[in-house]
């Protein structure tokens, strides 16, 4: 009986993983090794459950588990390998790739992996160029330009919390670059400079390069939900709006949620690479290249509501914007946006983006706005951790 209920769950784990079914997948995995835990298929197929479902922190245990029996299959360390790459685990992740390939050649894809996450770890260790010269030969046929793993280096150390790692390899690019205002900006963070928004230039070149694949990686990726979200919140207060500013639009991923609130859309970004995706939509009435304050400043009363998806999280003091949308908007319009939440006032992150507390956010509304709500959300996913965040919902004062 118990060998009939092990091949029932397992063919269950497996047929509901080929079916893109994790949850369901993972609870019959984890019936099998509930009977046997020393089932190293269902480890396995747990591990890649977990991989599938972006929880590679959580993939790590099981994966180890099914890599370490008798008679094991390089694919399972190579698994391994790639799971503990995905979590940051450099060091580790090359000792995997190493045990697969005491077993059979890596594949092309694994030995490429295995290039950046020797190089990754080489630079966390010791100095970046070293690091990066030895890349080349590791990776063989089929390397990228070092600037390209460089420049990759610099966004996952961000991450994944490697501050110093990350700083020497931005000085590095940006001797390299040094009229990158992307670099540029990376490298004030990571050195504490004292900002107080992102400048415009960053802004748009950062958002012009990442528009072809801007939407896919927010949703596909990071599990990015705060439209969905903010619309919802909105509706518990107002269903129809006449006059609505998309503030910071852009692909216009925020459109469909908005249409469910008639009214004349208007969208404003920096990044013409954006308003492009956006215009492509065919739903905007209007869009225009602008500066979010310098917008709101230049349209006294226009609107009735101003959407502002994870727009703040470009500024850190949010007195001069906050002034700027009360003047866009008519009496009793609605202001509704999202941060990313910091313990007291707002503080810079060392990704670029700037926290604020919720405490902030009201005391700083509080002269031109009713606080409406100020619910607590999951943002986005980003590495390990879940990204908090807060809605705020605004309405601004009669007088």
């Amino acid at each position: 009986m118990t060998d009939t209920a092990i091949a029932a769950w397992f063919d269950r784990g497996v047929q509901a993983n080929q079916a893109g079914l994790h949850a369901e997948a993972e609870a019959a995995f984890k019936a099998v090794l509930a009977i046997d835990p020393t089932f190293d298929e269902a480890q396995f197929g747990l591990g890649l459950t977990l991989m599938a479902a972006r929880r590679f922190g959580e993939a790590v245990e099981p994966l180890r588990q099914a890599a370490q029996v008798a008679d094991t299959e390089a694919v399972r360390y190579i698994c391994l390998a790639q799971a503990l790459y995905m979590t940051g685990e450099f060091g580790r992740s090359v000792e995997a790739f190493e045990a697969a390939e005491r077993l059979q050649p890596l594949p092309a894809n694994a030995r490429l992996t295995r290039a950046r996450a020797s190089t990754f770890a080489a630079m966390i260790d010791g100095p970046v160029e070293n690091a990066l010269s030895r890349y080349p030969d590791l990776a063989g046929d089929g390397a990228d330009e070092v600037l390209t793993i460089a420049q990759e280096a610099l966004s996952i150390f961000g991450v994944f919390d490697q501050i110093p790692a990350a700083r020497s390899v931005g000085r590095w690019l940006l001797a390299r670059l040094p009229d990158d205002p992307v670099l540029a900006y990376r490298l004030q963070v990571l050195e504490n400079a004292p900002l107080t928004r992102a400048p415009a230039a960053y802004v748009e070149a950062q958002f012009d390069a990442f528009a072809d694949r801007f939407e896919h990686q927010l949703t596909q990726q990071l599990d990015y939900r705060a439209p969905a979200l903010m619309a919802d919140l909105l509706a518990t207060q107002r269903t129809q709006f006449s006059d609505i500013l998309d503030l910071g639009c852009g692909t216009g991923l925020s459109a469909p949620v908005l249409a469910r609130f008639g009214g004349q859309l208007t969208g404003v970004d920096l990044s013409a690479g954006m308003l492009a995706k956006a215009e492509a939509r065919g739903v905007y009435h209007h869009l225009e290249r602008a500066d979010a304050v310098a917008y709101l400043q230049a349209h006294k009363s226009d609107f009735d509501l101003i959407f502002a998806a994870d727009v703040m999280i470009y500024f850190g003091d949010l007195a001069e914007v906050f002034e700027a949308a009360s003047r866009a908007l008519r009496p009793g319009g609605h202001f509704i946006l999202s941060t990313e939440v910091a313990t007291a006032g707002w503080t810079l992150l060392s990704s670029g983006r700037f926290a604020h507390a919720p405490a902030y956010v009201a005391e700083i509304a509080a002269p031109l706005f009713d606080v409406l709500e100020q619910p607590q959300i999951s943002l986005r996913r980003e590495g390990l951790i879940s990204t908090p965040g807060g809605l705020h919902l605004l309405r601004r004062k009669a007088t």
